[in-house]
């Protein structure tokens, strides 16, 4: 389900890998005037997500994402709201070691350090049993009112 009236999407979708597309589709459109922003917000959503559905909800059906955007004074807030167990990327995952060889690295963490070089801000809060990814990225100068 998504409604949007031009500031603020909201989308929800089911916790399946699939669903992911639906989403970056919704906010490839919503993001139009900025193409290059919603590029950088598609693959930070992707990320969040597929590891959300991935390894906190473990494939599990049943469950719902929510998702939000808004355009409020010069910047895009994202909140991203799931039930599964409690769990902070940015507190938990290490920053990857990128200047090591490629068969000394450790798996994983690229996802969340994309989101960090991304993004301008990042955390995470737990709410009633759910986890709330919340992402603010300052517009571009210059960048249209939303319509």
């Amino acid at each position: 389900m998504t409604t949007s009236n031009g500031s603020v999407l909201e989308y929800r979708l089911s916790a399946e890998l699939t669903a992911i597309a639906g989403l970056a589709e919704a906010v490839t459109a919503f993001l139009a005037a900025w193409p290059h922003l919603a590029m950088q917000v598609n693959l930070c959503l992707d990320e969040l997500l597929t590891n959300t559905i991935t390894h906190g909800l473990k494939g599990e059906p049943g469950h719902e994402i929510r998702v939000g955007l808004a355009l409020a004074g010069g910047w895009l807030e994202i909140a991203i709201t799931d039930d599964a167990p409690a769990f902070d990327p940015f507190a938990e995952v290490p920053e990857p070691d990128l200047e090591a060889e490629l068969d000394a690295r450790t798996p994983g963490g690229l996802g969340v350090h994309f989101v960090r070089s991304l993004m301008d801000d990042y955390r995470v809060v737990r709410e009633g049993g759910h986890n709330r990814v919340l992402l603010r990225k300052q517009l571009p100068d210059g960048a249209p009112a939303p319509h």
